[in-house]
């Protein structure tokens, strides 16, 4: 796994072990990230599920501002400090939460935090990945510009007519869903 992009293009990333770190493929992160170009430059990120880091440190290698890290995996925890110490990677660029990613988004809405994109990936096993949209359709106020969450099954909401379904890519048994907020 390698940052594929950017001012840190070629660095290896080290990943967790075990079952429950699934790191996002390379042409899944590629893609995404290749989509958001324009919106990624001087973006802050919120890292949700963050594994090893890679998307936020992709992000973070093509231009965005800051990327905010949340896994509550001590293992895994380790890997993604690990990887932001081999990136030189600053304070101002990073920030990390340990703890449990749906606590830290309740938080979120309830403080008034905004980001410009929010990378979800949970566990495919989990219904995460639909309660981590429900709840961002539901906050009652713009919480990022876009939520882009990694899935392995169809994500449905309730349209409230401010969380937009953008598109749906399919990448073997791995969905990517974008959302945006309307204007």
């Amino acid at each position: 796994m390698k940052v594929i992009a950017g001012k840190m293009k070629g660095i290896t990333l080290r990943g967790g072990h075990g079952p429950q770190f699934r790191p996002t493929a390379q042409i899944v992160k590629g893609s995404v990230l290749d989509t958001l170009y324009g919106e990624i430059q001087g973006a802050v990120i919120l890292d949700l599920f963050a594994g090893s880091g890679s998307l936020g440190i992709e992000a973070l290698s093509r231009g965005a501002k800051r990327s905010v890290f949340v896994e509550q995996d001590k293992n895994i925890l380790r890997a993604l400090q690990g990887n932001i110490e081999k990136c030189g990677l600053s304070r101002e660029e990073v920030r990390i939460h340990r703890g449990d990613a749906i606590k830290f988004l309740e938080k979120t809405i309830k403080t008034g935090s905004v980001y410009d994109i929010i990378f979800a990936d949970p566990p495919y096993s989990s219904k995460l990945a639909g309660r981590v949209a429900s709840m961002l359709s539901k906050a009652g106020r713009e919480i990022c510009r876009y939520l882009i969450i990694e899935s392995g099954e169809e994500i449905q909401i309730e349209d409230n007519g401010k969380l937009e379904k953008l598109r749906v890519r399919k990448f073997g048994q791995t969905l990517v869903t974008y959302f945006r907020y309307r204007e």
